[in-house]
């Protein structure tokens, strides 16, 4: 049911639709349920329940672990690809600030143009990270 996109809510709501499903059709078949019977109905349904919210507590917390992990990867990639175009910018600048360097060559240009990937980079890899994040507002800045 997880899988379908139902909530554990509407499961526990199904599991409590069915009791009353049963009742219902038992008092319009006009067949007796008897105490004991509605006790074992009750427990077998509780039990569903139970087991139901632990498999939905499972299958979540392995869904959250897998996002987990694929928001660990993403930010590994984007802190990798971030040090490396703020290394070409710090170096373009330092070599620039040395004086013999104008910003209107080459190294200017590797300069501008590290800045504008490094823009890019965060414009095109936050949202993404956001929304793989289990948490989404943990990750907003």
């Amino acid at each position: 049911m997880l899988r379908q996109g139902f909530s554990v809510d509407q499961v526990v709501h199904d599991y409590g639709d069915v009791c009353q499903c049963v009742t219902a059709l038992a008092v319009e078949q006009d067949v007796p349920i008897s105490t004991d019977e509605f006790r074992t109905l009750n427990r077998c349904l509780d039990n569903a329940i139970a087991d139901a919210v632990a498999s939905f507590g499972s299958a979540r917390q392995t869904s959250i672990e897998g996002q987990a992990e694929t928001l660990q990867q993403r930010l590994v990639v984007f802190a990798a690809e971030h040090r490396r175009i703020i290394d070409i910018a710090i170096k373009s600048l330092v070599a620039i600030q040395t004086g013999n360097i104008g910003t209107s060559g080459p190294t200017g240009k590797l300069l501008a143009h590290a800045l504008e990937e490094l823009h890019s980079l965060t414009d095109r890899t936050l949202p993404e990270i956001r929304l793989a994040s289990p948490t989404a507002e943990a990750v907003s800045a």
